[in-house]
């Protein structure tokens, strides 16, 4: 919970490169540290950043 806790943080600050932050989730989701429930909640997060900035 720890590790979903801190990556929603970082993302919802906006400071973050997308493919480094991208990278980790993907680890993070193969280690078990997040589930793949917050997997895609963070990533649809990314996403929607990604795109308001475009």
């Amino acid at each position: 919970m720890i590790t979903y806790n801190n990556a929603k943080l970082v993302i919802g600050s906006g400071n973050y490169d997308y493919e480094t932050m991208a990278t980790m989730l993907d680890m993070f989701v193969m280690r078990n540290r997040i589930t793949a429930t917050q997997y895609n909640e963070l990533m649809n997060m990314m996403d929607t950043q990604k795109e308001a900035q475009a």
